[in-house]
């Protein structure tokens, strides 16, 4: 995989790793294809849907080395996204038939399956689940992640627009932060504008 020239210099400065940000993570789920589906089923009916709108999905084959494949914010329904994920990811999944142009993602060139909807899902997880051996979805804290008090009042009209964007900004900002595969952006969107004021200013978010 290579990364887009403008992101190349990330790597050295502010890439975080997983274990670096483990300790945002409300819940993780943990999974390979070796396991009964009985158990991956119980993990999943643990995530309450109004757990965190935020989640990560890591992938390793080693279990020490863990790539951030993709960043998500789910409004509803995460529980039914992540399952949906998780079938595609566990199941068979034929390279040569699943042959797909592919295109740019946030971060890195032509590693996207050329598709759309849910088609799109359906090849990303798979190519996904033929690729890695071990899986990791974790639960972003947003409050922790980006230090919101919780129990804060939003009183002024700049504590509503960080509550109601919060969500956004922080997959946008961990989006970057771990350089995740497989993310992609809206330009016009929280989350493309965020990128852009990060690439913009870089040294505003070097830790």
């Amino acid at each position: 995989m290579e990364l887009r020239d403008k992101y190349k210099e990330l790597k050295d400065k502010n890439f975080k790793t997983y274990n670096d940000l483990k300790k945002y993570f409300l819940l993780e789920v943990d999974f390979s294809k070796e396991d009964a589906p009985n158990k991956i089923k119980t993990q999943i009916n643990s995530v309450n849907d109004n757990l965190s709108r935020v989640w990560l999905l890591f992938a390793s084959n080693d279990k020490s080395n863990w790539d951030c494949l993709q960043v998500a914010h789910s409004k509803n329904r995460v529980r039914d996204e992540i399952k949906s994920a998780i079938e595609y990811l566990l199941s068979e999944y034929d390279k040569d038939s699943n042959e797909v142009a592919y295109t740019n993602s946030a971060f890195y060139k032509n590693v996207c399956p050329d598709a759309k909807g849910e088609e799109y899902r359906k090849c990303l997880y798979g190519k996904i689940g033929y690729e890695y051996k071990y899986f990791r979805l974790c639960f972003l804290n947003v409050n922790k992640y980006l230090g919101i008090d919780k129990n804060q009042d939003f009183n002024t009209d700049i504590e509503r627009i960080a509550f109601i964007c919060k969500n956004q900004y922080a997959e946008a900002k961990i989006a970057y932060q771990t350089l995740a595969v497989y993310w992609r952006l809206y330009s016009s969107g929280i989350d493309g504008q965020t990128i852009t004021y990060i690439v913009e200013n870089p040294t505003e978010f070097e830790e």
